[in-house]
């Protein structure tokens, strides 16, 4: 008999709450689009802070996380709105206020 693989499936709270503080993530999505931003507001929701955030074109989550004091570094080729919506003006005043650090990697 071949045993089942236990189920992965969590929250998206639970999943929030594995993510320590000062824990580095990696996300998907590009500008406004297919980003995980359910999870960004739960990170948002649950605190979180001093986040390192890699992601090569991050938008509104980036912004989002920048704006609740959740991120400590930015690793990313732009940061940027899109066209119609402007610039992230969160994440640029947390990194003018040296509140957070962006290394582009453009």
């Amino acid at each position: 008999m071949i045993a089942s693989a236990p189920n992965k499936v969590v929250t998206l709270t639970e999943l929030a709450a594995r993510i320590d503080d000062g824990t580095s993530i990696a996300v998907g999505g590009s500008f406004l689009h297919r980003g995980p931003f359910a999870f960004m507001r739960e990170l948002v929701r649950q605190h979180k802070r001093n986040l390192e955030i890699i992601k090569p074109s991050p938008g509104y989550d980036v912004d989002l996380l920048c704006r609740s004091g959740a991120v400590a570094k930015v690793r990313a080729g732009i940061v940027a709105m899109e066209g119609n919506f402007g610039l992230a003006r969160w994440f640029r005043q947390a990194i003018e206020r040296k509140e957070a650090r962006f290394e582009e990697h453009a």
